[in-house]
């Protein structure tokens, strides 16, 4: 069964709950006596506390995608050199034969500028099998193996940048899946404590009631109150 894709349970950044995290941390430090009764102790702040410095160390999204966006114009910079080098062997093959000819498009090279990554790919390698079989025709317009060799290491290193890039773009899945749950792991621990710090000052103080609750909102704070009509 594939595995569902975690969602966000908070609204707003995962900067601002790492604000509010360290906020909350700070306020339970400092009731700590009134939270002992309930069996939150000093060690239970210091693992969300070890938690939220994990969290906000971890790549950001911003980041993953600055990785897979470089990874992508690096392949495809190698793409058009290979390009560029494919069609200076076929301007050499429509020298000798005719672009109409079977013996023209046995090299597959149409509609080269569109073809996407795969398809590329294997016009890189037809090319060089093709010519390889056509290098005696071909030697007069100036074709060799140095040209076709190139071309497999083109094709080599492009393939390379290809898996690469793939690479990027799973990392970055992996990795903000993994993100997330951590991000939903503290903000579950932190509601569980703030609703118990919640608990604890409702009818006795209402400055520390108010210490405790996380709105969750896109910012973090509290909700505008609606324009009055």
């Amino acid at each position: 069964m594939k595995k569902q894709e975690p969602v966000r349970l908070y609204k707003f950044s995962d900067a601002r709950l790492n604000t509010l995290g360290n906020e909350k941390i700070g306020y339970m430090r400092r009731d700590a006596a009134a939270f002992a009764p309930f069996g939150i102790a000093a060690d239970q702040m210091d693992a969300l506390e070890a938690a939220l410095n994990a969290f906000e160390a971890t790549l950001t999204d911003t980041e993953a995608v600055a990785d897979q966006t470089g990874a992508a114009a690096e392949k495809d910079a190698k793409a058009e050199e290979l390009r560029v080098a494919i069609r200076g062997v076929m301007t050499r093959v429509a020298l000798k034969f005719a672009p109409e000819t079977a013996r023209y498009r046995k090299y597959g090279t149409d509609a080269l500028a569109r073809q996407n990554d795969a398809e590329l790919l294997i016009t890189g390698r037809r090319v060089v099998r093709v010519g390889t079989l056509d290098l005696e025709d071909l030697e007069v317009q100036g074709l060799d193996e140095k040209i076709l060799n190139d071309i497999t290491i083109l094709s080599d290193a492009f393939e390379s940048l290809i898996l690469a890039h793939k690479l990027e773009i799973s990392d970055r899945d992996i990795e903000q899946e993994d993100r997330v749950e951590a991000g939903n792991a503290i903000y579950e621990a932190l509601v569980r404590y703030t609703n118990t710090g919640q608990d604890i000052w409702e009818t006795s103080d209402v400055a520390k009631y108010n210490d405790y609750v996380i709105y969750n909102t896109e910012s973090g704070d509290e909700p505008a109150e609606p324009p009055v009509v």
